[in-house]
């Protein structure tokens, strides 16, 4: 019994600390306890069909099974010590596999400098935590340039300039063959990865858009770690007034997107490997970021008026203003001197933004805003979103 109601408490806790988990939805039936073992059919109403076990299926058989994998990876972590058959389950692959398909939360965002190792800026650091962020795990030093679904894309500074796939919370990585076409510099990439129930090993891709050497044109060249390969698209983009590109893309939903300097979009159709132009507002400015917002591509663009800091949403294929998210706090009122940056639009409600050196969360529904982070303002810095998972990234390395 007292076993049991310990673990009640862990999962109550596990409710109150991550309230923006979407498995804090499910209902625990209330339940009265007659015995030292929990039964369903006796002491409760009934669970929910999707959970429906044997009938002496304890409470924490219940949660370990189908609560914990909607938890991030450092909670987990935690939770290993609770006993040796949640220490097997987490550490076991179908966990890996099943937490990666469920936990899509963005829990922070990995930074990148200019010729200095990369950082990771938590949106809870309670919750959310990778054990190494400089990425020292990786045989070389690495610059990290792209992020999706809780694996990064890293290119290392020395010798080929190799890129690596890597999961920093379980350090596994993975060291992509040498690509056919030569990647200069100006070469943008962006790791596009979608985890499928169905697919028990993580399935990924990095895109590149590859400047040839005159110039005069863009190639894409696409690794697939199905075959572990590299292959070079028919398409050639070249449209050369929309070039060149402004830094690495992001992917979303089939897509890969790339801001050109040129104030356009570059769109790359993952699957039927075209692409297409979209214009950006003519209002655009450096401060601005273009993001995935609820599955959609938007541009968020910081205005000032008076004292008054508000993003404007822009979206649809003509990038027409779609809303207008006034910051609405007391605390802006302090940094109405500083500059404001948009960084990314995350988790349904929340805008990451720069207030002079503050990088703040600001949850629009709620109009409630966070401190995250004090952050530098000399040199071009890199924010990618990430996701705190368990997704293997293919075969792990000592």
């Amino acid at each position: 019994m007292v076993v049991l109601w310990r673990l009640l408490i862990i999962f109550s806790f596990v409710c109150k600390s991550f309230n923006n988990c979407s498995f804090l939805r499910l209902q625990i039936p209330s339940c009265s306890y007659k015995s030292s073992s929990y039964r369903s059919s006796e002491n409760c109403a009934k669970f929910p069909d999707h959970i429906k076990q044997k009938e002496d299926m304890e409470i924490q058989d219940v949660v370990r099974q189908h609560a914990l994998c909607f938890l991030p990876a450092k909670s987990l972590c935690r939770f290993k010590t609770v006993s040796k058959e949640w220490l097997r389950w987490i550490n076991c692959p179908f966990f890996f596999h099943t937490q990666t398909n469920h936990f899509r939360h963005i829990s922070g965002l990995f930074c990148q400098f200019p010729g200095e190792s990369p950082s990771f800026m938590s949106l809870n650091p309670v919750a959310y935590g990778v054990p190494n962020p400089t990425l020292c795990f990786l045989p070389e030093p690495v610059d990290a340039r792209t992020s999706c679904n809780g694996l990064l894309g890293c290119q290392s500074r020395l010798g080929d300039n190799a890129y690596y796939i890597c999961n920093p919370v379980t350090e596994g990585w993975r060291m992509v063959p040498k690509p056919n076409l030569y990647h200069g510099p100006e070469t943008a990439i962006a790791l596009a990865f979608e985890p499928d129930i169905l697919n028990f090993e993580a399935q990924y891709e990095l895109v590149c858009a590859v400047t040839l050497p005159d110039r005069t044109a863009l190639q894409f060249e696409i690794y697939s770690s199905r075959t572990n390969s590299w292959r070079v698209c028919n398409a050639v983009f070249l449209e050369l007034d929309a070039l060149p590109l402004n830094g690495d893309g992001f992917y979303t939903r089939g897509f890969v997107y790339w801001e050109t300097k040129s104030g356009a979009v570059l769109v790359f159709d993952l699957k039927e490997e075209e692409y297409g132009i979209v214009s950006l507002p003519p209002s655009r400015k450096p401060t601005g970021a273009l993001t995935d917002m609820r599955g959609e591509l938007c541009y968020l663009l910081p205005h000032k008026e008076d004292d008054a800091w508000s993003i404007e949403v822009y979206g649809n294929m003509d990038m027409s203003l779609q809303c207008i998210i006034p910051l609405h706090s007391e605390f802006v009122g302090h940094l109405v001197d500083g500059e404001c940056r948009a960084l990314a639009f995350v988790n349904d409600d929340t805008l990451i933004i720069t207030l002079g050196t503050k990088v703040i969360a600001y949850h629009a529904r709620a109009h409630r805003m966070e401190w995250v982070s004090d952050t530098r303002t000399d040199g071009f810095v890199k924010y990618f979103p990430y996701v705190n998972s368990l997704c293997t990234c293919g075969p792990f390395h000592a």
